[in-house]
Parts: structure tokens; sequence; C-alpha cells
């Protein structure tokens, strides 16, 4: 029999990285990106609901925001980092076939217009001022090293230490090094000439109001240009995001009001946020309950200001791969939930949703992970494929699902769409380097020397790559995984290496022929389908399972006698 390996390409080693694309990589290699990338009819749609987000902000002159939704795996990175590049004006990706007619839509108000583009990796950070301000410091001060340094920090402390580093240094080596040396000189972008800092205009800036977001020449205020030249000459480590805390930045609402301004000096139309890991990173943080509580509060603030001050709209493109509601559990009790829902709900209401639906995986998957190593091998798939949907009807409509089609079937095919659902929906419980192209990887690759032509990989066998080595998302998530896996390591596994005379280690070594090995396998599978119905009880495939629809998800593991008795067969060794 041929091997499939010959006929697509399986790689030979599976790396933790793999289909797995961080959005500052994807916007420093665009050709890479965009060679990657497949513009399905549903994500051309996004693109133009994306665009039309920026151009509503651009003609109301107001900041928006919009939540990317998908599930793991769904490209929501991939498209943010195509985005950027859009914005940017990059040519291979208004060329992109699909795009091409999207951008010709936008292109009366795209051209000449300059976008500050800012990606965000928020895990770890310990606010969201400290995120998002502190990332746009360090961010803009590469992009522009000559320009004054946004004054995003709360100005005593900076001043507190200013006036020791004076006493400390003296009055000549201390004016000396804040007004930049001897070569000292205004930056042109910035435009018109300031007076040298001295003790008289010092010390009347350190005396002036407090920022005030709502004039809109407030960044070119003395305090806010004392503030800039302090942290860039004398005080640096105000600049490291990781070793200032949250207190150490003005309010987010003031902070953003800064942020606009900053970025009209520098010449653009508009601020774009690309924020990857937002919802992730309240996510692992969701056993804190006053952190999330304090945290979600400020999301509004994205697109609502209480205070004028932003001459330039702030766009906002947040990452979401399920809703926050859904994690919260019962880490926040009755009341308290309820208020974080009306939280939550008033946030909502604030920020368009843009969804990357799961219907685009099997395009993506057929272009990036089962492309046929050529023709005459598409035909060879063609009619392996032709030959397994020609089984009972309900064993095809359970391989299906709900929404699929013999066409989506044929996109994903050796795997089915039943399979495709179960992963979606436990990815979703798991860290972004389990995406859903990485694990239908995996699978082809443990199977490469041995899985033939005609072959079906059975539901059952997601368990072991959904469970070794994750890093769920959540406390209560990890607990659950925890109990499944010492469920089956501790009772379930044991048992069947007592019915079958082979550990699970010699039935993964078998070869197919071996029959106690692949019985051992058979029923391996229908108990770690079993185990994932647990873990996700709300897929629909796995929803209400009968043992019928149980041997039609581990299609042809399961072999009998007489045809159609496969049902009772399964039955009998799940009772035993």
């Amino acid at each position: 029999m041929t091997l499939l390996k010959e006929l697509i390409e399986i790689p030979d080693h599976v790396y933790q990285d793999d289909f797995v694309l961080k959005l500052t990589s994807g916007i420093e290699h665009p050709a890479q990106t965009l060679s990657q990338y497949e513009v399905t009819p549903q994500l051309a749609k996004c693109f133009d609901e994306a665009l039309s987000l920026v151009q509503s902000a651009l003609e109301s002159r107001s900041s928006k925001a919009a939540y990317l939704h998908g599930s793991f795996g769904a490209g929501k990175s991939h498209f943010m980092a195509v985005l950027h590049l859009l914005l940017q004006h990059e040519p291979a990706a208004r060329s992109l076939p699909g795009l091409s007619q999207v951008v010709a839509k936008h292109d009366h108000w795209l051209k000449g217009r300059k976008f500050l583009r800012v990606p965000y990796h928020l895990l770890g950070a310990t606010s969201l001022e400290a995120a998002i301000l502190g990332h746009y410091v360090s961010f803009v001060r590469k992009l522009h090293p000559n320009a004054p340094i946004p004054a995003v920090y709360l100005a005593e402390p900076i001043f507190e230490n200013a006036k020791h580093l004076r006493a400390q240094l003296g009055d000549a080596k201390f004016f000396a090094e804040l007004n930049g040396g001897a070569n000292h000189a205004p930056t042109s972008e910035w435009g018109g000439l300031v007076a040298a800092w001295d003790p008289a205009n010092f010390e009347a800036a350190l005396r002036s109001a407090p920022l005030a977001p709502d004039e809109e020449k407030a960044a070119s205020s003395p305090r806010t240009r004392l503030v800039s030249d302090l942290v860039e000459r004398l005080l640096p480590a105000f600049q490291d995001v990781a070793a200032v805390q949250g207190e150490r930045y003005v309010a987010i609402d003031q902070g953003l009001a800064i942020v606009s301004q900053h970025a009209q000096a520098l010449g653009y139309d508009a601020v774009v946020f690309f924020l990857d890991e937002l919802i992730l990173w309240l996510a692992m943080n969701v056993s804190d309950t006053k952190f999330i509580q304090r945290e979600v509060q400020k999301f509004a603030k994205l697109v609502e200001s209480q205070q004028a001050g932003r001459p330039i709209p702030i766009v906002s493109f947040v990452a979401r791969q399920r809703d926050l509601r859904e994690l919260i559990g019962d880490h926040v009790p009755g009341a308290e939930k309820l208020g974080f829902h009306d939280t939550l709900k008033w946030n909502d209401g604030r920020f368009q949703v843009i969804k990357l639906e799961d219907r685009n995986l099997p395009a993506i998957a057929e272009k990036r992970v089962l492309k046929p190593k050529s023709e005459a091998a598409r035909q060879l798939i063609d009619q392996a494929f032709e030959r397994t949907t020609k089984v009972r009807q309900d064993v095809l409509d359970t391989l299906l699902a709900k929404n699929a089609d013999p066409k989506m079937f044929r996109q994903v095919y050796p795997f089915s769409p039943a399979l495709v659902d179960v992963l979606v929906a436990v990815s979703s419980l798991l860290q972004r380097e389990r995406t859903a192209l990485k694990i239908m990887v995996q699978l082809l690759f443990e199977r490469r020397e041995w899985f033939e032509l005609g072959q079906l990989i059975p539901v059952g066998d997601l368990y072991d790559s959904l469970l070794e080595g994750n890093d769920p998302i959540t406390a209560d998530a990890r607990q659950f995984f925890d109990e499944s896996r010492k469920l089956y390591r501790t009772k379930l596994q044991p048992l069947l290496d007592r019915i079958h005379g082979v550990t699970a280690e010699m039935a993964k070594a078998a070869p197919p022929s071996d029959m106690k090995a692949k019985q051992f396998r058979a029923d391996d599978g229908l108990l770690k389908t079993l185990l994932l119905a647990a873990l996700v009880p709300e897929c629909p495939v796995l929803k209400d399972l009968t043992p019928a629809r149980l041997a039609a998800l581990n299609h042809g593991t399961i072999t009998s006698p007489i045809a159609g008795q496969e049902t009772q067969l399964v039955l009998k060794r799940v009772r035993d």
C-alpha cells in the first residue's frame, strides 16, 4: 500500500514553535508571513471590516476598538500581521490573492495616510498602563530615536529623583547632562527652538500644573518636556517596562491622550494598537479577582475617554480566543460575578467583534499541512477519499459533524471535520503553542512511517497530542486535565494492559499487522474519546455520545466479523 508520506510533505521533526506566529516576527519577515497566508472569502470580509473600522475612526476623529475573535489556530496573530502590513502600504500584502479587491475598495482613504502601528505582547505586564504605555515608549524610541519621550510616567517620582541627583552632581554637571551635553540642539522633527535648562526654568517646570491632556498642546508644555528630558538623559531606568510598576504611569485615560498627542507631533494620522495577548494575559491572572476587576474596568478607555485631548484617533485590535466570562468560573463569588459581568457587558458594547471563523481552518490546513506533492498525488488522494466516504449515512454524518460538507471533509482528509471540531474545542483551553495546525502535523509525524493512504485518523488519537506537555490557560482547566491524566494512567491504561497482554509502549511501537497491538489501540481510542468528551462536554461532536457515534468517530479502528455489528461490539468493549 502507498504511504501517505509519499504523497504529502510530512516533516521528520516537529518543533515547539511550529505554526505559532508571533506578531512581531510576522511583521519583521513580511515575505515569509505572506507566503504562508491563505485569504479565504470569510477572511477577506474580516479585513474589510477591520479597514472600515480604521476609516470610521479617521472620519469621526474618535478612538475605536474591535475584538478579533477566534479559536486557537484560527490565525489571529497572522491576521494582525497582514493587517499591519496593509496599513504599512506593503505592496506584497496589497496584492495578496483574495485581498486586492478589498484594498481597491479602501484605497481612496488609505492613500497618503500615515499610521503608527504598535504591536503588543502583554504577557508578564503588571498593569494595562505598564503594558500599553510602557511598551509604546520603548517602541517609539526605536522608531524615532530623536523624538522626546512621551510623558506617560508619573511626574512626581521622576522629579524627586531629579532633585536628589541634582544635589549629588551639582548644578553645573546636572544641567549639562540634562541639556544633552555640548551638542544639544532641538530636533527638527518637533520644530522650534527651546531654551536650555537652567535653575530658573527647571524650578518653574517643577512648580507648573500637572499635565492637562485636554489641552492640545500639552505635549509641548515645560512640565512635559522636563519629564521627557529627565527620563531620556538622566533617569533611563524609568524607560524599562520590566522595572517600572503600574503606579509609575499616569492613568490609562490620561496616558492614551498623551500617546495621541505624541503621535500627532510625529506626523501620524492615527495610532493602531495590535494587542495580541490581552485576553490571554487576563486569563492567566484569573485567580486574582482584584487584579481582573481593576484591569477590565480600564478596557473601555481604549474607546471612550472622560477627557478630551486625543487629536488623532487610537484604533485597537484585541485578539480574543474566548469570552472572558467563560474563564472566570468559580473564582468570583455571586454578587461580584454579576458586577464583573456588567462591566464586561459595558465594555463589549463599545467593541466591535470581527470573527475569524473556524471554517477557515480546513482551507488553511489544505494549503499549509496537507498539500499534495504533485497532481498525480492529488488524484490518488481524491480516489482514496471517495472510497472512504462510501460508508453508511449515519457514519458519514457523524464524521462530517454539524456544519461540514464533503468538500470540507476532503480539505482536511485524512482527518475528519469531527476531529477538527474536537481539536478546536480542546485547544481553546490550552496555551497558544498548541495550535490546531501544530497538532495536526504532530499526528501525521507520529504516523509517518506506517500511515497508509485510505486510513482515517480517529478522534481518540487527539488525546495524547493535546494533553502531553500542555499548559492550560486557567487553574480550573489545569486541575481538570490533571485529573483526566491521573484517571487514564492509574486506572484505564493498566486495565487495557491486563486485557490485551501488551503495554501502551509496546502497542505504539508494534507494526500495524500486530493484532494484539491493534486491538489495544482500538480500545485505547474509545476510552480517550470518552475522556475528551468529559474535558469539553459543550463540544457538539461529543455531546450525547452513543455506541454508534463513538464507533463512527473512531472509524476504521473497530472491525466486526459481521458488517454493521460495530455498534454492539463497541458497547460490549465499553462495558468491559
